[in-house]
Order: structure tokens, then sequence, then C-alpha cells
């Protein structure tokens, strides 16, 4: 359609502009941080769980005994890829918070721990670097740079 065509946009009372065809342009900057990617997972995970592959879907909790991470249960991405698909939307790049169990600093590894959570104190494979310094002992969000 034409700029004048009113089938092709909506534009909503909180300022969400939604166009009914394909949108072709460059973009400059994203409002969030993180490249996630949607997966079916075995349930519906908080977010900041550290995830894996595996389970009786595509994506499970992680453990210590993980192979691999595949990534963490995002907030709001920046970039969604197949973002139509039945699941939740795994982190994969940047930054996103993760439920971190104990204390870290600031530049602390946190590596995966049972039940889907990271710990700087873990064994299992790196899940990020804590850009935040949290003196809680307990569980709890954390903004780290993915390193999956």
């Amino acid at each position: 359609g034409s700029v004048g065509d009113t089938d092709a946009i909506a534009i909503a009372a909180n300022g969400v502009v939604t166009f009914s065809q394909a949108i072709t342009g460059q973009a400059s900057s994203a409002l969030y941080a993180d490249l996630a990617e949607i997966y079916s997972t075995d349930g519906v995970y908080d977010p900041g769980t550290v995830m894996m592959v595996g389970g009786e879907e595509e994506m499970t909790p992680a453990s210590e005994s993980s192979s691999y991470i595949a990534g963490v249960i995002s907030t709001e991405p920046a970039f969604l890829m197949n973002n139509a698909a039945d699941g939740q939307e795994i982190a994969l790049v940047g930054r996103v918070p993760v439920l971190v169990d104990g204390e870290v600093n600031k530049g602390d590894a946190v590596f995966a721990a049972n039940g889907g959570v990271a710990s700087k104190t873990a064994s299992g494979p790196l899940v990020g670097i804590a850009l935040e310094t949290n003196s809680n002992s307990g569980v709890k969000s954390v903004e780290c740079l993915l390193k999956v």
C-alpha cells in the first residue's frame, strides 16, 4: 500500500504502531538488550532461568551436569527469531537478567547450578559475567552478559 493506506497501518492508544504488511528498513538501535529465539520448553519457566537442550521438549532447565548451556529465559528481547512459534523466548546473546544463587560481584563469572539457576561457585558450564554486585545470598535476578 501507499503511505496513506489505512488498511496497512494501525496506531493503538498506547502508541504501538502495527503494520499489516512486511516492512523493509534499517534499524540503528534497539530498546532492549538481547537476541532471543522461541523454543518449546518442558514447562513455563521464570525469566532468568538457565536452559539447556533436553527433556521432553526442545529445552529444559540446566544443571551442574549439563554439557552446554542453550541460553536463558528472556524478559524483553531486542530481536526475536521464530516469533510465531510456540514456546518461550530463550536469550542467546546479549545482556539479560539471570537467576543467580549466592553473592556475586560485578565481573564474576557465573556457572550453571542445579534447577536452572547460576552461581559463581557452581561447577556447570559458563553462563555469563555478572554486570552488577548483589550481596543477597539467596536466588535473585542479576543482570549478566551472556557467554553461552
